[in-house]
This record gives C-alpha cells, sequence and structure tokens, in this order.
C-alpha cells in the first residue's frame, strides 16, 4: 500500500515539476509559484532548469496528464458513487475525464489543442494503473466514509484546476 502512495506521489510531482518550468505562466499553478517567489526569482529558476533538462514534446504537453490519470485511477478503483440505487464504479472515470478534456478542445469550447498523444498516453496511463495494484477491498461510497483515502481521492480530481489556463 505504501509503494502505491509512493507512485502516486511521484507521479503527481512529476507531473508539477513539467507544470512550473515548461508550461505557459498563464496556469493557476505558475501564477501561484510567481505570487510566492516574485515574478524575477521563478523565472531564474525556470531558466536554469530549462537549460539543463531537456524534455520532448511528449513529456512536455502528454505526459502530466498520464500521470494524472494514473494517480486518479489508483485512487478510484475502490469507489463508487451512489446515485438512488445505482453504483457508478469510479474506474472508469479518469479515462472518461481524459477523452472529455479532448474533446472539449478539439470543439474549442476549453483553452488547448486536442492531441492524439495525450489521449494515447491517458489510455496507457490508465490500462497501467487498472493493472497496478488489484483492488481488494469491496467497493464503497465516495462520500459515505470519508477517510484520508477518499480525501486524497477526491483532492487528486481537485488538482486538475491547477492546470488550467487562467488567460
Amino acid at each position: 500500500m505504501k509503494l502505491k502512495y509512493f507512485i502516486i506521489s511521484l507521479a503527481l510531482l512529476l507531473s508539477l515539476f513539467v507544470y512550473l518550468f515548461y508550461r505557459t505562466e498563464q496556469t493557476v499553478v505558475n501564477w501561484l509559484a510567481i505570487q510566492i517567489l516574485g515574478w524575477e526569482p521563478f523565472h531564474q529558476i525556470r531558466n536554469w532548469v530549462n537549460d539543463r533538462v531537456i524534455l520532448s514534446g511528449f513529456q512536455m504537453y502528454s505526459l502530466p496528464e498520464a500521470l494524472w490519470i494514473l494517480s486518479i485511477t489508483l485512487l478510484s478503483k475502490r469507489y463508487v458513487i451512489r446515485l438512488s440505487d445505482r453504483a457508478i464504479p469510479l474506474w472508469f472515470v479518469p479515462v472518461l475525464l481524459a477523452f472529455g478534456f479532448e474533446f472539449f478542445q478539439w470543439m474549442h469550447w476549453s483553452k488547448g489543442s486536442a492531441d492524439f498523444n495525450d489521449l494515447w498516453g491517458a489510455l496507457v496511463f490508465w490500462a497501467l494503473g487498472m493493472l497496478v495494484f488489484p483492488e481488494k477491498e469491496p467497493k464503497i461510497s465516495l462520500f459515505q466514509s470519508f477517510n484520508i483515502h477518499a480525501i486524497l481521492c477526491t483532492g487528486t480530481y481537485a488538482v486538475v484546476y491547477l492546470a488550467h489556463v487562467m488567460n
């Protein structure tokens, strides 16, 4: 179980690294970093990292989402959301979100551009998340027993807001 949380933490930290140092300054997470560090120190650190760590297009633009999909898949597998007499498993929500994000970009309803690599990466990392650490515990309602695991699961869904482009 500790290995699972280590993988989730590492995946989210790698995504944060890419967003902070390689993505637009207009994302919420970069705006927060600029507010905390100041404009000049943020850019000095960003430039230093960019000079030393070279990333491919996939690593900059598709990998962060794929890692996020892996994280929320690993956290979501044990939960369902109950709607009346139905229990909807959360294991399919991460891949549904990935396809939804790309659809919204393709329709120009949100910022960004639709990219097949994003879908491919999300699908592969979702499948990986489904295969790794099989869930042995019974499916429980996400909001029925709000423990630390449920808070982490909900919070990891909320993390996607940090990647939102403000302007």
